[in-house]
């Protein structure tokens, strides 16, 4: 099986504009200054941004202290801020936990649980494809590497279904959830990998027609759907604040994270996205 190795860019030391959008020289107090709050990438409408306001307030009144948010281009971008003290507490995708574990030794503080997160592959009704085996050599729009429902899990169907994800089909990165669906919607992909609960939310808000695109493959449910994570080094008494917050979050907080409500995250936790990633060939002992 070939392996994977997944690559993080080295960073330097000192004061660096690290990311897009992104700078960092605090000379703030660090048991005051705001605490950097990275949100899911691709994301960057302004109606996102408000979604996750009731997040921004949970930790604000939880710490005492003010929340900055930044939105990263990916989700291993905000791996990379965190191993260079950039962001401090970030929203994450549960698949790729366990590789910001081993790159940049962050904390998942708590788990959102769902009933009805999973991943789905759905192709234009006009391409001839109808099983998932027909999506080989066609091109798929992926949400980005470090998606579990958007990258990840729709690899694993590619995969159990005999298609090479990597080599089999045209992949290509959207860098949002929205944005890959509109792409096969609108013709530049024939598929799209997404999560169920973002194309139903794309059909019933009539961003996609329900007769244009059409699900030809689909996982088994997800358990968790957003972990919450703590870049080492964060104040201890900060991260228990901000977990305890989380396990009594509000139910805007639930609505905002599209979960049932956050349980503290345990290492078992991610024993499902391990071994994906070896089925995958995804080495998590393998990383730069």
């Amino acid at each position: 099986m070939p392996r994977t190795t997944v690559r993080l860019r080295v960073f330097a030391a000192g004061c660096l504009v690290a990311l897009a959008g992104l700078t960092a020289c605090a000379s703030d107090d660090p048991a005051t200054a705001p605490l950097r709050l990275g949100l899911p990438p691709g994301e960057a409408s302004p109606e996102f941004q408000e979604r996750f306001a009731p997040v921004e307030q949970l930790i604000e009144e939880a710490t005492g202290r003010e929340v900055e948010v930044t939105t990263t281009s990916d989700y291993l971008a905000i791996v990379e801020a965190m191993r260079s003290d950039l962001i401090d507490l970030a929203v994450f995708s549960p698949f790729p936990t366990p590789i910001a574990e081993q790159v940049a030794d962050v904390e998942p503080l708590v788990a959102g649980n769902t009933e009805v997160y999973n991943s789905v592959i759905v192709c234009r009704t006009d391409s001839g494809i109808t099983d998932v085996q027909d999506i080989g050599g066609r091109t798929v729009a992926f949400v980005d590497a470090g998606s579990t429902s958007g990258n990840y899990i729709p690899k694993l169907l590619l995969k159990r279904a005999g298609i090479d994800p990597d080599t089999g089909v045209e992949g290509t990165y959207a860098g949002g959830h929205d944005v890959a669906l509109l792409a096969a919607a609108q013709g530049s992909a024939d598929c799209a990998a997404t999560a169920g609960m973002q194309f139903e939310q794309a059909v019933a808000e009539g961003a996609v027609e329900p007769d244009v695109v059409q699900v030809v493959a689909e996982s088994e449910p997800i358990p968790i759907s957003l972990i919450v994570i703590a870049r080492d080094g964060l104040d201890p008494a900060v991260k228990q604040s901000v977990t305890d917050a989380f396990l009594d979050a509000p139910q805007a907080v639930l609505d905002a994270g599209s979960v049932t409500g956050f349980q503290t995250a345990e290492p078992e936790d991610f024993d499902l996205f391990r071994e994906a990633a070896r089925e995958l060939g995804v080495d998590l002992e393998d990383v730069e």
